[in-house]
């Protein structure tokens, strides 16, 4: 498995990878995907200004880049993490369509939190591509149930308290990245039965597709005769409040939820 960064990556760097690859290895190559740069301008302590500094337009150019040099290797298997874009969604429903080989993956905060709701001084909430407004995430949710974004990530990305820069409230400079590998399955459950999805949907994409991705869908991701055991004790009905420390479970939690 291959991880390429598209922002830093040239037409003729993914060339060479794509042709390296079509030589006959078994993988997938996976991409960042937001191409080009936009500086933002603004109080760097508002999370405006953090989302004007990466908007959509920076993922749609770099799904249009892949799909584009896709479409001479297409035997090979490309991947686009961390999808928070919607309007990257009419360009990867139109490659499945034509059987381009891609698959995509968004996460549990970009579709469970809203930039609508997030106040400015809290670099918290600050990852890359960062959480959109409201009607983005609705688009998210239903790419999902009709097939274009394949699976939920959590793109755990942990770090020490001092990077977040949490006392100088600073969203420009703070580390891009939130930890919700602890909350994901409550924080999917709590939405998707809000919008009337079963917990059967939600554990399909969360670990039968996500099995599947990595190569393991064989042995992982379900309850079968033949699979591993994997097996998780959850109460579906419990209620908890996320604190910055939550001392019952022993982890420090990054990512603050509204009541």
């Amino acid at each position: 498995m291959q991880v390429l960064q598209v922002n830093t990556l040239s037409a003729k760097g993914l060339q060479i990878n794509l042709m390296t690859l079509k030589k006959g290895q078994k993988t997938v190559l996976l991409f960042h995907a937001e191409r080009g740069r936009v500086y933002g301008a603004g109080d760097p302590t508002h999370y405006s200004t953090f989302l004007k500094s990466r908007p959509q337009k920076l993922e749609t150019d770099a799904i249009q880049f892949i799909i584009e040099r896709h479409q001479k290797y297409p035997e090979l298997r490309c991947h686009v993490v961390h999808l928070s874009a919607a309007n990257a969604l009419p360009l990867i429903r139109k490659a499945k369509a034509t059987g381009i080989n891609i698959t995509v993956e968004t996460c549990f905060h970009y579709l469970c939190l809203s930039s609508n709701d997030i106040p400015d001084g809290r670099p918290e909430f600050k990852c890359c591509p960062p959480i959109r407004d409201e009607d983005n995430r609705n688009l998210l949710w239903e790419a999902l149930e009709d097939g274009t974004i394949d699976f939920v990530v959590s793109d755990h990305s942990p770090c020490v308290a001092e990077l977040k820069v949490i006392e100088e409230r600073n969203v420009m400079e703070a580390w891009g990245g939130i930890s919700t590998l602890g909350l994901g399955l409550s924080l999917l459950w709590t939405e998707g039965r809000k919008r009337g999805l079963s917990l059967g949907k939600i554990l399909n994409w969360t670990s039968r597709r996500t099995a599947e991705h990595a190569g393991i869908g064989h042995r992982k991701g379900q309850l079968k005769v033949g699979y591993d055991g994997d097996l998780v004790l959850w109460d579906s009905e419990a209620e908890f409040k996320v604190r910055p420390f939550n001392e019952s479970i022993g982890i420090c939690l990054i990512l603050p939820l509204y009541t």
